[in-house]
């Protein structure tokens, strides 16, 4: 299934309720914010196959070949509380972790507060800003980006150790590594993100975290040596 049509068969309640597929744009999140702020409805989705200036925490720059990845932001109007703030990352990360488990059997792991990898290489990352429409109601955007068919060769040399893609980390051998489907993977992440979501909205914080406990990339003890 092409990625521009995937919503003809998503299963999901309001994610989704309105798509955008973009060829090319800066950021995503750049125009899910444009949406959010002119009253955009909530499950909104922006699409694109390429970035110009894709970006991560902290500004960091996020780069990624033309068709080979998810690009992807949602508008969420969940008006989150003090304690809440720092949840939105983690359900993004959480949908992405479980759907890579459920439909390729990795091993997906988090590392806090907004990484997902897969033997200790990135495969994903989620950005999540916040902002208010001209009602001055507050909205948030989750933007996500996920390496699907990016070969190795595909990444500049700098990060061929410590990144890595759906296509690469599902690959039985170099003979046997077949092209990923998009659409397939993000229907799934987008069911995933949407129950996460639900219980975020209901305060149901205590199941978030529990999830995230269970899906937390394992950080070896060290042994101080005397």
């Amino acid at each position: 299934m092409d990625i521009k049509d995937f919503g003809t068969t998503l299963q999901t309640t309001f994610i989704g309720c309105q798509i955008e597929h973009h060829h090319q744009v800066a950021s995503t999140n750049d125009i899910a914010i444009v949406r959010g702020k002119a009253g955009a409805a909530e499950g909104t989705l922006v699409i694109a196959e390429y970035q110009t200036a894709g970006r991560g925490r902290y500004g960091r720059k996020w780069e990624a070949p033309s068709g080979k990845c998810l690009l992807v932001s949602v508008v969420l109007r969940h008006r989150l509380l003090r304690d809440q703030v720092a949840l939105p990352n983690l359900i993004g990360a959480i949908a992405i972790a479980r759907a890579l488990q459920t439909t390729h059997g990795l091993d997906a792991r988090i590392k806090p507060p907004n990484d997902v990898r897969i033997q200790k290489k990135k495969v994903a990352g989620v950005l999540t800003e916040l902002a208010y429409d001209t009602q001055h109601h507050p909205f948030f955007v989750l933007g996500f980006g996920v390496n699907v068919n990016i070969a190795m060769e595909g990444f500049p040399p700098e990060l061929r150790e410590i990144a890595t893609s759906v296509r690469i980390a599902s690959a039985r051998s170099e003979d046997q590594n077949p092209e990923v489907c998009r659409a397939s993977l993000l229907h799934t992440i987008l069911r995933q993100l949407e129950d996460t979501y639900l219980q975020l909205k209901a305060g149901e914080t205590n199941l978030i975290m529990n999830e995230f406990e269970g899906l937390r990339e394992i950080v070896p003890l060290r042994h101080n040596l005397s």
